[in-house]
């Protein structure tokens, strides 16, 4: 309708729901020569992306200048720097105007994941670019990189909040995020008369693992009683290629995370042997490309190796969990990189079956991946 007075309202972000309100002032003719659309003035700063509709803004404002707030370092960092929320650029706002589909200059920059080298992040770049048709299709059919993409699209979609206590995604969203995993994971069984029911996404590893990576790694940020959302790391990560996810995916595990989360029993509480990762990486490297090694063997060599020590009287038990240890926070991660390749049998115990790992292999990508490390 063209009318002075007129005045309509739209919401943007259906998520965030900022609803904006328009009103037809006045009405002048076209001037020869002007580029339309035109701002003719403005106040104040646009709320970043993603901050939580109005109230995550007042929340992101107040820690933002309080140094003292609990949120304030993970707020600065998720928006990269000072935020001036007085701040106003006419001529920057008209070139946005005049070229609505070209990025900023921050936009088209490659957000560095943090804690991560810069010269690691150009490795597995490089890498990447020199893969061929076959290695690409290999990258991008890994279920734990898809697993990923879902999971901070999700974030980004959906905006769910953690729990009061931990932080942790409620069961409502671990219920949706885990229906669309590649391999769905049981969230409830029943083995005789007990009927086994998840608590929390710390019951369920592949998801409660994506979300620490993705935590970690600072391509995610959300917390207690916070809203989950995708950072510009996140957003730049969704946007690479298949292999190159994958790289930032186990450098955030290989130089960030706690390996020990993987097997989080009191026997390793002290934490790995120094060196211990480097140790593995080196023993890794040294198998060659398609041949099969025993596991068993492969293990107690890495137990020798590394150092890494179990407290149990009974050595032959205390052999048996490292095996278990090394197996879970070592191999079951990088074969889901693709880095390696098992081969299992079924192994039978007091009525119940379960995988025995007998082989691993090294492979072709995993070797290249391996390396940027």
């Amino acid at each position: 309708m063209r009318a002075e007075g007129f005045k309509f309202r739209y919401e943007y972000d259906f998520g965030d729901s900022w609803w904006h309100e328009l009103s037809v002032e006045k009405i002048l003719p076209a001037e020869k020569g002007m580029h339309y659309p035109v701002c003719v003035a403005g106040k104040n700063a646009c709320p970043p992306e993603d901050v939580g509709g109005m109230g995550g803004y007042a929340n992101f404002l107040e820690a933002m200048v309080d140094p003292e707030h609990r949120e304030h370092d993970e707020y600065l960092q998720w928006i990269g720097g000072e935020f001036d929320s007085e701040h106003f650029d006419l001529d920057e706002v008209n070139d946005r105007l005049r070229h609505p589909g070209r990025s900023s200059e921050a936009e088209e920059e490659y957000y560095q994941p943090q804690g991560l080298d810069s010269r690691l992040l150009e490795r597995i770049i490089v890498w990447s670019q020199g893969l061929n048709k076959e290695q690409i299709a290999f990258a991008e059919s890994q279920a734990v990189r898809r697993d990923m993409v879902m999971l901070l699209n999700y974030f980004k979609e959906k905006h769910p909040v953690g729990t009061q206590s931990t932080g942790n995604l409620k069961l409502k969203d671990v219920r949706e995020v885990c229906a669309q995993f590649a391999d769905p994971p049981k969230l409830e069984d029943k083995i005789g008369d007990y009927h086994y029911q998840i608590r929390s996404e710390a019951d369920v590893w592949p998801l409660f693992y994506l979300h620490r990576l993705a935590s970690t790694g600072g391509l995610v940020i959300g917390g207690q009683a916070r809203i989950w959302q995708l950072t510009a790391v996140g957003e730049a990560f969704l946007n690479s290629s298949a292999s190159t996810q994958l790289g930032i995916m186990l450098s955030i595990w290989w130089h960030l995370e706690d390996w020990t989360i993987a097997f989080p029993f009191e026997g390793l509480s002290p934490g790995l042997p120094r060196d211990f990762r480097k140790s593995v990486q080196a023993r890794l490297l040294e198998l060659k490309i398609g041949k099969s090694v025993s596991y068993e063997p492969f293990a107690d060599e890495l137990i020798v190796i590394t150092g890494i020590t179990w407290s149990s009287p009974n050595q032959t038990c205390a052999n048996d969990t490292l095996r278990s240890a090394i197996e879970r926070m070592v191999i079951d991660p990088l074969a889901g990189f693709g880095c390696l390749e098992c081969e299992y049998r079924v192994k039978s115990s007091y009525g119940f079956k379960s995988k025995e790992l007998v082989d691993i292999r090294l492979t072709p990508f995993g070797k290249g991946l391996l390396e940027t490390l």
